[in-house]
Order: C-alpha cells, then sequence, then structure tokens
C-alpha cells in the first residue's frame, strides 16, 4: 500500500505503468484509478521485473529516427502517432488500421527542429551507435518538447516509424540497410 500511496501522491491519475524492458507497448496500463493502477502493477510485472510509473502528459506523441555514431549522426523529419485508442498500445499499434502516422509531424518547423536537435542530444549522451528511434511528447497547450524514452532496436515492420522516417527524407528502405551494415562493420 505505501508504494500506491506514493505514486498516487507523487503521480497522481491517470499516470502510465509499462514493463521496463517489454517492447511494442506490452503490457502497458493507463490508470485512472488505484484499481487500475493495482492491476497495472500486476500486469507489468508479468512482463518483467522493473516497472516504470509514469506521469501522464498531455500531448502529441512524436518520434525521430537517428542514424550514425557519436561522431556523426543525422536525425531524420518528426512523425507523429494519431492513436484509435485512448493510448498507443499494442493493440492500436498492430490491429487498429484506424491509428496513423504522419510524416512529418503537425508542427510548427521550430518545434520539429528542436525535437531533431534534441534526439541527436539523446544519442550521443548514451554514446549511441548505429540507429535509435528516439521519443517525445509534445504537450498540448505549451508546445513544450518532453522526451520520452529512447529505443535501441527499433522495429522494421510494414508499419515501423524507423525506416518510414528515413523514406520520406529520400532513404529507401535498401539504402538504410546498406547504411546500416556499413555503420556495423566499418563504424562509417
Amino acid at each position: 500500500k505505501s508504494v500506491l500511496n506514493k505514486i498516487e501522491k507523487k503521480l497522481g491519475y491517470p499516470c502510465f505503468i509499462k514493463p521496463a524492458n517489454a517492447g511494442s507497448s506490452v503490457g502497458i496500463t493507463k490508470a485512472h484509478n488505484r484499481q487500475e493502477l493495482e492491476s497495472g502493477l500486476k500486469l507489468a510485472s508479468e512482463h518483467d521485473r522493473k516497472i516504470l510509473v509514469e506521469e501522464f502528459i498531455d500531448g502529441h506523441e512524436v518520434e525521430c529516427a537517428v542514424l550514425g555514431s557519436v561522431e556523426k549522426a543525422d536525425a531524420s523529419t518528426v512523425g507523429e502517432i494519431f492513436s484509435a485508442a485512448e493510448f498507443y498500445d499494442y493493440d492500436a499499434k498492430y490491429n487498429n488500421a484506424e491509428s496513423k502516422t504522419v510524416i512529418p509531424a503537425q508542427l510548427d518547423e521550430s518545434v520539429i527542429e528542436e525535437i531533431r536537435k534534441t534526439a541527436l542530444k539523446v544519442f550521443k549522451a548514451v554514446d549511441g551507435s548505429g540507429l535509435a528511434r528516439v521519443d517525445f511528447f509534445v504537450e498540448k497547450d505549451t508546445n513544450r518538447v518532453i522526451f520520452n524514452e529512447l529505443n535501441t532496436l527499433p522495429g522494421f515492420t510494414s508499419i515501423s516509424m524507423y525506416p518510414k522516417l528515413w523514406e520520406s527524407a529520400g532513404k529507401p528502405i535498401d539504402q538504410l540497410i546498406d547504411e546500416l551494415i556499413s555503420l556495423a562493420c566499418c563504424g562509417k
């Protein structure tokens, strides 16, 4: 009960409960009350021994792809996610055709540039190499950019944002894969 009390006091509702190391939004819950918080913690613990509880941010979810090394990295434009569900969970990603991604994101150019620069800073801060997708929220009323997470092995499915972001920049998937192989083999 003390953990629940701490979460409620620090974050309030709604909040998100996530397994720390699961991908594709598996095991994530948006809790609106204590009962949902308890069941969300139980669900997350079925997927990982580490659990994250995050505050709710009223904003748009956006993503930026990074390619390269600490010495020389490039960031794509920014893509935006419009979820068909209350949040972009596994079902909304893979089973609901109503979820959409928009590239480039429907944001002011200055906000897109801020996200790109911040994505590069995050990549370099963790000594990134090869590829990463850096996810952010853009707060609804203020356009404040908030770093959400770094995905060091983003997907390459037909709906994955990482290759779509590079394709929109004129880098088709075959060229992208060639560059990733070159980075892995030669560091360039």
